[in-house]
């Protein structure tokens, strides 16, 4: 019967083989060579970011003719400057004066108007975990490997960290509060339970911590969250649902640890999704999480909708007749053991496996 029906995966593993793609944005190099180790902060590639070009009217700027703009060129034509730089003037009682945009060069000079090419600094993209480079093309991706622990989660703000990680808060249902947050988090991941209010948010800022692992969070701080500079990754989702056991029991035995944060911010129907990885030494080859669990007797699950959102419990067996429940709707659906609850029919489709 649930055959036809393709679970939703999320791994939360305490060890495993991790590979992670680095596609660059745009036209640039891979800086690291195959077989390389590499550290989070290390730079593996670098983009050059397409060129800008502007057309400055000097002789508006300046208030004078277009045949008079030549005199007060202060640049040559073909020179670099630098963003700010007078390029022409001054001119008249108010000194008026005419800057370059960006860093960059004055290509052309033609009737009182100049072409300006903006340089633009190359932008580099981090490894961002400890591992070894497995792949490159040497011009648009590479693939990092490394060995550790895997928790997968339900947000994320889009943004990438790493540091040491330390716990806040007595479990995954205490709520994230600014008291807790002190110069001594400096730099860390921080490891809490939930958030309902902006202040702790913005704490976190003043204090530049790497990353934030939460339950859950409330979903009217999803402005404050994607403006942030750290990565933000909820386990659960928004509301104040505390984080499932499992993975909070596997992120707490790893504090002290560094832990690399992917707060992928994912996209319909996409693939990837938000993770930290906690990379870990091992002396032998560990095999690579699988990609598709059937739902099966044993098989560890957790919900995903109410009215057990988050709980965590394995499959007693599935149901092989459609079940009616309390809504009014019949679907495919399983006997499962929940912790703390008891055995529940849950629908297939409100259940994701815990690999």
């Amino acid at each position: 019967m649930a055959g036809n029906q393709l679970p939703t995966m999320r791994h939360v593993l305490p060890l495993t083989t991790i590979r992670l793609e680095r596609k660059l944005p745009g036209p640039g190099t891979v800086t690291v060579r195959i077989r390389e180790k590499v550290q989070p902060a290390d730079v593996v590639a670098e983009v050059q970011p397409p060129t800008k070009h502007y057309f400055l009217d000097l002789a508006a700027g300046l208030g004078t003719s277009e045949a008079e703009v030549s005199r007060y060129m202060r640049v040559e034509l073909g020179s670099n400057v630098e963003a700010g730089q007078v390029i022409a003037g001054p001119v008249g009682i108010a000194r008026r004066t005419m800057r370059a945009p960006a860093n960059g060069r004055l290509l052309t000079l033609s009737r009182g108007r100049a072409l300006f090419e903006a340089s633009e600094e190359p932008y580099q993209i981090h490894a961002g975990v400890s591992g070894v480079v497995v792949a490159s093309d040497g011009t648009s991706s590479l693939t990092i490997e490394t060995t550790g622990a895997l928790i997968q989660g339900a947000w994320g703000n889009g943004r990438r960290g790493w540091g040491v990680m330390r716990v806040i808060g007595q479990g995954p249902s205490d709520r994230l509060l600014t008291d807790q947050l002190d110069i001594n988090l400096r730099g860390a991941v921080l490891l809490a339970g939930v958030c309902d209010n902006a202040a702790p948010l913005h704490q976190a800022t003043e204090l530049a911590v790497r990353g934030l692992v939460l339950g859950s969070m409330t979903a009217e701080l999803i402005p404050i969250a994607l403006r942030v500079a750290y990565p933000i990754l909820l386990m659960e989702g928004f509301g104040t649902a505390p984080m499932n056991r499992v993975a909070y029991e596997l992120l707490n035995s790893n504090a002290g640890r560094e832990a690399s944060l992917e707060a992928t911010l994912r996209e319909p129907y996409g693939r990837q999704m938000p993770e930290v990885i906690i990379p870990l030494p091992t002396s032998s080859r560990i095999s690579s999480p699988e990609r598709v669990i059937q739902f099966a007797p044993g098989v560890r699950v957790r919900c995903m909708r109410a009215p057990h959102t988050g709980a965590v419990g394995k499959i007693r067996h599935l149901i092989p007749k459609a079940e009616a429940f309390p809504s009014g709707i019949f679907a495919r659906s399983a006997l499962v053991d929940l912790e703390e609850i008891g055995s529940v029919p849950v629908p297939l489709s409100n259940l994701e496996v815990l690999a």
